[in-house]
């Protein structure tokens, strides 16, 4: 099995050198779990930001969707062309895991509508609350903690989507089409490190209150591992 990485952010030098570039964070994140996927795994990253895409959608048998510091509303040449590509992945009913901004240009791209939250920024750890439960959801819960840094949302879900948890600032955070695509507004793929390093950079752009809310929120143990688990129970069903 291929799993494809569509890398959405550039990220610097000295970032990578610590953390890895996103795809580098997606292949930590499952690693640990390919004993359970049906096939052997190997994994390609797409630098899709520099315009490296798949040349069909068959190159890969599951693609993964990053996030990225870009809002899916810009017009760049890359996002016009993710778009593209997306929807010729769903009309194939191509696997397809999107999160973060991969979750809001899945919504955008398939006809739903992404915007800045005016309730500000979501960052930290938060509790989501599940509103519909599925058959890959395994270990079973009724709401997960995952680690969030998104100023934009998607406001209205594309056509046979079904919502299925939801934050006190983010109504549509996750969603699937029926058994091949699957998306998180969170980052299961993130560290508590990396979330203090944003707080950081984004001081500027947070309010004192948002900043401490963040960090407070960090003391919590986030379910990434269960996240994980999801994703790969989603890609064998």
């Amino acid at each position: 099995m291929k799993i494809g990485i569509l890398d959405a952010d550039h990220l610097s030098d000295s970032v990578i050198r610590k953390y890895g570039c996103y795809a580098d964070t997606f292949i930590r994140l499952l690693s640990p779990l390919q004993s359970k996927l049906a096939q052997s795994v190997s994994f390609q990253r797409y630098a899709i930001f520099n315009l490296e895409f798949p040349e069909s959608a068959n190159e890969c048998d599951v693609y993964i969707i990053t996030g990225s510091q870009y809002s899916t509303y810009e017009n760049i040449e890359w996002i016009n062309k993710l778009e593209k590509f997306i929807q010729q992945l769903h009309i194939h009913k191509k696997k397809l895991i999107g999160i973060c901004f991969g979750h809001q240009i899945i919504a955008q791209s398939l006809g739903g509508k992404v915007e800045k939250n005016t309730k500000g920024w979501e960052l930290g750890i938060t509790t989501t609350h599940l509103t519909h439960t599925c058959a890959w959801m395994k270990p079973e819960r009724n709401f997960f903690f995952i680690i969030v840094s998104h100023q934009d949302h998607v406001t209205k879900l594309p056509d046979n989507a079904i919502n299925f948890c939801e934050t006190n600032l983010c109504p549509y955070s996750g969603f699937y089409i029926d058994n091949h695509i699957l998306t998180f507004q969170g980052h299961p793929e993130f560290i508590k490190d990396y979330v203090k390093l944003i707080i950081k950079l984004q001081a500027n752009n947070l309010s004192k209150e948002q900043r401490q809310i963040a960090r407070a929120s960090l003391q919590q143990s986030d379910d990434h591992l269960l996240i994980a688990h999801w994703i790969i129970n989603f890609i064998n069903n």
